[in-house]
């Protein structure tokens, strides 16, 4: 009995795994590149050696920018600069997107995927098939995930072939499969992450209405209206007293992301990412309204339920989108060994299935 349990995993992973090989390739590959994309931006586009400093005045000064530039309808986010990638990237409605310097100034402006990192993102993430590639891509994640265990379970008979190490020591099928075990079994937690938090953000709606709604009782809104300051005025509806007032709000805290106030929303939308928060974006957030100068709503991450501070581990741990080398070194490592693992395996799987027919 036992053995046709091992045998049963075997199987389930050797057919599943075949299915997904070339997908998982493609995605593990393009994975890889894409963890260091900002560097390649960065070496492409800018053009001075002077690091950014992300002063209330200069993140003030590049949102005014902004709002001169294009039209607030349009504007949906500003990322802004920061000393490690010093431009500010401008997410636009009618999937256009734009690059200003330091100063204000724009120096890429593209629609969708016309420049090759955002083809790569598009391939990536949606196969280049819009919502149905991303349903493809985060379906095939959660289907790796059961193959993972079976490829563990189907491991375990065989776990002292392991010294044999990570190169195949022939093109035999036996010495693919070796090959293959191994890499997949130190492989397993750093693939497991990824596939984790790749399907999150495949499906984040779903993820959140699962994860998140539960522990969300009447408190999860009322705490965006406490510890609110009495600020108001026209004056203080601008950008830089806001920004000010923002960084007062939360001690200790970068600006990262803005929302301008629109035909949508009269706010001022600040993102500050705090000491402890790995996201990009800055989920802590002040509303601040652009005429009256109030601020109506304030959004402290590190004070949420701890299922909300995980969820919002997902992004940064999937993309090594934090300032941190030697991860982004690991995760670009960790997609390079997905990939031989996907090849080795179809190989392995090929060559088998030609010997038995």
């Amino acid at each position: 009995m036992q053995s046709e349990f091992f045998r049963f995993s075997r199987t389930v992973h050797a057919w599943g795994g075949a299915a997904l090989a070339l997908l998982l390739l493609v995605i593990s590959l393009s994975g890889s590149i894409l963890v260091w994309k900002n560097e390649f931006v960065t070496m492409s586009l800018v053009t001075t050696d002077a690091a950014f400093d992300a002063t209330p005045q200069a993140l003030a000064a590049i949102a005014d920018a902004v709002e001169a530039q294009f039209s607030s309808d349009d504007i949906l986010q500003i990322q802004f600069p920061t000393a490690e990638f010093p431009l500010a990237r401008i997410t636009l409605a009618d999937d256009q997107y734009a690059y200003l310097d330091g100063s204000g100034t724009v120096v890429a402006q593209w629609v969708l995927n016309e420049r090759w990192e955002e083809w790569l993102y598009d391939l990536h993430h949606r196969l280049l098939l819009g919502n149905v590639g991303l349903a493809i891509a985060g379906f095939a994640g959660m289907a790796m995930i059961l193959l993972l265990v079976a490829g563990v379970i189907a491991f375990w008979p065989s776990r002292r072939g392991f010294r044999h190490g990570f190169w195949p020591q022939s093109t035999a099928s036996s010495s693919l499969q070796a090959a293959h075990r191994n890499i997949g079994i130190v492989e397993v937690l750093p693939f497991l992450l990824a596939l984790v938090t790749g399907t999150i953000l495949a499906f984040p709606e779903q993820a959140e209405q699962l994860l998140l709604e539960p522990f969300r009782g009447e408190e999860y809104s009322q705490d965006f209206s406490d510890n609110l300051d009495t600020v108001a005025g026209a004056e203080a509806g601008k950008w830089l007293p806001a920004m000010q007032r923002a960084l007062a709000t939360f001690p200790g805290s970068r600006i990262r992301t803005a929302q301008v106030p629109n035909g949508y929303s009269p706010y001022r939308i600040i993102g500050l990412q705090q000491p402890g928060s790995l996201h990009p974006s800055g989920q802590s957030k002040v509303y601040i309204e652009s005429v009256g100068g109030w601020m109506d709503i304030r959004i402290n991450d590190q004070a949420q339920h701890i299922s909300e501070r995980l969820y919002n581990f997902a992004y940064p741990l999937h993309t090594g989108s934090f300032d941190n080398l030697f991860y982004k070194v690991l995760l670009s490592l960790s997609g390079i060994l997905v990939a031989a693992l996907s090849a080795l395996g179809l190989v392995s799987f090929l060559k088998q299935f030609k010997r038995q027919g």
